[in-house]
């Protein structure tokens, strides 16, 4: 078991990298709009990426889903249109908030509620045992983190100018952008914790233990797109942008939003790949992990775009602060995931 501990977590610190970094090649599509580049993102990246690797990785995959009942198949692809809502909350925040805040606030009430509702809906018995106390434990010092890192938010908002450019900044509308994202986006955790089925059909077709979830992610990214391209094609006709999509557009900047898509979902297998060695409540113990470690790569990140000044004051260390929360959140919850129940 120590051994599966610590193989998760040394996945869920990389696909924490991966996730920190996947919307930085949008910087380079500099002559397309933020609709364009999140609608070649939604497309190539959501749907097409993930359909090449999951062919390539799992035997016979178009044979399963006729297999799975119409209530499993629509109740995934809800959890999907979920996420993708999630994804268009999340697209929205990042100019108004900054990557480090917009991380933070997002993935961390993601990790609130995406430990919960796997645990409430699949392991109701296990809520107030030693290992459902000590989880939700995790889950308070999260909700610490949160606290502090969208006061630093705010505290960095009010010295870079008056009230008034605040509400211009948009920053509060960014901040529950964020955290509508965040409750959204858990759902595809919902996807991996109710698709058992898909995942043994994939097993049964010849697909390895690593690979098997390729299956069950599909129809959750293929219902998870569709919100996604809806809003930027509505911003595109709005904004009278739809032919700058295709005028302004190099050859490199598709390749970024396939490469956006693949930084973005290979962190989404590599943490489903640590789910597995996590146990029977994987998905309640390793997605508030996968995050909080996202959030804590994420200000890595924000540090060296220059979001954040490194001092030991001020808003830098009230971040600092509710990192400090976040990274005791992940030690509490990976002794978690060693109790028995």
């Amino acid at each position: 078991m120590e051994t599966n501990v610590l193989e998760a977590l040394i996945l869920i610190f990389a696909a924490a990298v991966m996730n920190a970094t996947y919307t930085l090649p949008m910087k380079l599509n500099r002559k397309w709009r933020w609709e364009h580049s999140w609608c070649a993102f939604s497309v190539l990246g959501v749907a097409v990426v993930p359909t090449i690797i999951s062919i390539a990785t799992v035997p016979q995959l178009w044979s399963i889903y006729p297999s799975i009942s119409a209530g499993t198949l629509l109740a995934m692809a809800l959890f999907g249109v979920g996420w993708g809502v999630s994804l268009v909350f999340f697209g929205l925040s990042l100019p108004l908030v900054g990557v480090a805040v917009t991380f933070t606030v997002t993935l961390s009430t993601s990790a609130a509620s995406g430990a919960l509702l796997p645990l409430l809906t699949q392991h109701p018995e296990r809520l107030f045992t030693t290992q459902g106390l000590v989880l939700l434990g995790g889950i308070l010092l999260i909700v610490f983190g949160v606290t502090f890192c969208g006061r630093a938010g705010l505290e960095r908002e009010r010295l870079a100018g008056n009230q008034e450019e605040r509400k211009k900044n948009g920053f509060v509308r960014g901040f529950l952008y964020s955290i509508i994202s965040g409750v959204l986006g858990s759902l595809l955790n919902l996807g991996l914790a109710y698709g058992g089925a898909i995942q043994q059909l994939a097993r049964d077709r010849g697909a390895s233990d690593t690979m098997v979830s390729n299956a069950i992610w599909l129809p959750c990214v293929y219902a998870g797109f569709i919100p996604g391209v809806i809003y930027c094609v509505y911003l595109m006709r709005k904004n009278t942008a739809v032919k700058e999509f295709l005028r302004n557009a190099k050859w490199y900047y598709w390749l970024m939003g396939a490469l956006m898509g693949l930084l973005w979902y290979g962190s989404v297998l590599l943490y489903s790949f640590s789910a597995m060695r996590l146990g029977d409540i994987g998905t309640a113990i390793g997605w508030p992990l996968f995050l909080s470690s996202i959030v804590v790569m994420s200000t890595v990140v924000g540090l060296f775009t220059g979001e954040w000044k490194p001092t030991l004051h001020g808003p830098f260390r009230t971040l600092l602060v509710g990192l400090f929360f976040l990274l005791a959140a992940i030690a509490v919850l990976s002794e978690a995931s060693r109790m028995r129940a």
